[in-house]
This record gives C-alpha cells, sequence and structure tokens, in this order.
C-alpha cells in the first residue's frame, strides 16, 4: 500500500479454523505472513479444532510480522470453532480462511479495497490447485467459480454484522452447509455481496488417490447428515434445490449404484487398477458416483431421524 492509503486502515482479523492440516497450513500462514497490507494492521486467529498432528508446535516456532493467535479446543466442527475466533477477534472486519487456502500478497488489502460500506460481504476467487509449491501459477477455472451468498474459504465481512446474525449455528457439528446456513440469515440484514477479485486464495486439493476414497466417503455421509439439518432450519424450495433434496436425486443414486456395488470388495480393487494405469478420469467418475452415494445415504439416514436439530427459534 502507497503511503497515503495508510491513514484509518481498519484493523483486520483473518480467522481460520484448523484440524489436522499441519503442513499446508504453515504455507498458508508464511502467504498471511507476506502481505501488502500493513503488519500492525491485521492479526491472525487460529482456532485449532482438535488437531492430533502438531499443529500447535508448528505455530509456536513460527516468527510472525503480525499478532498471531492461536488456541487449541477438543474437536467441535468448524462452526464452533469459527465462533472462538470471532470472539477473539480484535479487528473491526473479519476474513475467513480455510486452512488449505495459499493467498496473494494483494489478498488483504484487496478485500478492504472492494469493501462499499458496513452492509456488505465481499468475496475473494477460491482457485482450486494440487500444486503445492507454486498454487498461484494455478490460472482460474470455469469450475472455480462459486455462486454462494456466504462461504468461508475466502470471505470478509464487518464483525458486528456476524454478532448481529448471530453468529455460526453450532448444531453443525459435522462437515458440511454451515456458512451457507449463517448466509441464509445474514441475507435477511439486508446485507449484499460484492467481489474482490484481486483477492485470490488457492485452495490445496492433492490429486485424487484410492487411499483417499474412505475418507472421502465419510465426508461426504456427514455432508448429508448437515444438508437434512439445513433443510430443518429452513425448509424452503430453494434450499430443497441447494441440498439436492429431490425424488430424482435418489432414484438416480439408486439406479447408479445398483446391487451396491460401491460396498463390494472388489470395487476398491477396480478403483485401484485405474490408478495404476494412470486412468484417472474413469477414476474421478466411480469416485463421483461413490461420494455421491455417500451423501445421499446420509441424507437418507438423516430424514429417518427425528431427533436432529430444527429451528430454534
Amino acid at each position: 500500500m502507497k503511503d497515503k492509503d495508510l491513514k484509518d486502515l481498519p484493523q483486520v482479523s483473518v480467522v481460520i479454523p484448523t484440524h489436522n492440516r499441519r503442513e499446508i497450513l504453515e504455507k498458508a500462514l508464511h502467504a498471511l505472513f507476506n502481505q501488502t497490507y500493513p503488519a500492525d494492521s491485521y492479526e491472525i486467529v487460529i482456532v485449532d479444532d482438535g488437531s492430533t498432528d502438531g499443529t500447535g508446535e508448528m505455530i509456536d516456532a513460527l516468527k510472525a510480522p503480525c499478532e498471531i493467535r492461536y488456541v487449541y479446543q477438543e474437536q467441535k466442527g468448524p462452526a464452533g470453532a469459527r465462533n472462538v475466533g470471532i470472539r477473539m477477534a480484535k479487528g473491526d472486519t473479519i476474513i475467513f480462511i480455510d486452512s488449505d487456502i495459499i493467498v496473494c500478497p494483494e489478498f488483504i488489502e484487496a478485500h478492504i479495497k472492494a469493501r462499499e460500506g458496513n452492509d456488505v460481504i465481499t468475496h475473494g476467487p477460491v482457485i482450486h490447485t494440487s500444486d503445492m509449491d507454486n498454487p498461484t501459477l494455478t490460472p482460474m477455472k470455469i469450475t472455480d467459480i462459486s455462486r454462494a451468498f456466504f462461504a468461508t474459504g475466502n470471505v470478509s465481512i464487518y464483525r458486528n454484522k456476524l454478532i448481529e446474525a448471530g453468529l455460526f449455528d453450532e448444531d453443525f457439528v459435522e462437515y458440511g452447509w454451515e456458512d451457507l446456513e449463517l448466509g441464509i440469515r445474514l441475507k435477511k440484514l439486508s446485507i449484499k455481496p460484492v467481489k474482490a477479485l484481486d483477492a485470490k486464495g488457492y485452495h490445496y486439493k492433492s490429486v485424487l488417490k484410492v487411499s483417499m476414497v474412505p475418507g472421502l466417503i465419510e465426508k461426504e455421509r456427514q455432508r448429508g447428515h448437515t444438508a437434512i439439518i439445513l433443510y430443518r432450519k429452513h425448509p424452503t424450495l430453494k434450499v430443497r434445490a441447494m441440498i439436492m433434496l429431490s425424488p430424482v436425486f435418489f432414484i438416480l443414486d439408486r439406479l447408479l449404484t445398483l446391487g451396491n456395488w460401491p460396498r463390494w470388495k472388489c470395487t476398491i480393487r477396480f478403483l485401484k487398477s485405474l490408478e495404476r494405469m494412470g486412468l484417472h478420469l474413469p477414476l474421478r467418475f466411480f469416485v463421483r458416483i461413490i461420494t455421491n452415494h455417500a451423501y445421499a445415504n446420509g441424507m437418507r439416514e438423516y430424514l429417518r431421524n427425528d431427533d436432529i436439530p430444527h429451528d430454534k427459534a
């Protein structure tokens, strides 16, 4: 930033929840240390949601140019972790990123420059990359475009608006939908989204391997659970469409997984053979069917459960 722009800069808190992402989090933090925004005008708040990989020790060893604060808690989920970060934050402006997002040097400055008042949500692009060493060389793709009203991968908002909306709903303990649920409540406050095109964040996703499939299945099963929690709290047609809660989706899932082949022992052997032959496109195709099936099953489990959380209002 130029000297003439340094007057009355807003204090910014970058809030990052994390769970067992030590390696990529360290890279993400070094990117945040290398900002054009003055180091005395922003802080980094890290909420460790039950990591067991030495995340705390890594952070203790860092030499940060800005203030960095770290707190560990027993695992409560991303909603609870972000709420802890919001309460700890000193800045009037909160920027949320995920712990596997590596940002560009202009990241914070671009968020601040794009703001047009108090009643806005500022979104930066999230560019998916598998290049951990040089993520910023990855160009933006059509598949990177998001229409989400409020998604915490790369977003900023005034802290008082989060408090007015009621913070994140901690009924969302498992993975998924907690940020979009808060977005529904923020929208009711007449808050408007704006784009910060220069606030680029690069989301690291490793190349798909068969060894990752069990974890992906569990993640999508959880996302199916939280999709139903979202719908029970906001039972609208828009939410039904958002989470694909429709007979067509369930029928298609049954047709694509006839005989319950995703659970066959030979399925993993088949996927491994695709991986060995370097057939990544068919591998991704079959894994997508398998994970969609896990998501559908997660929804089915919670649709049958009348004890799951409803709207507290």
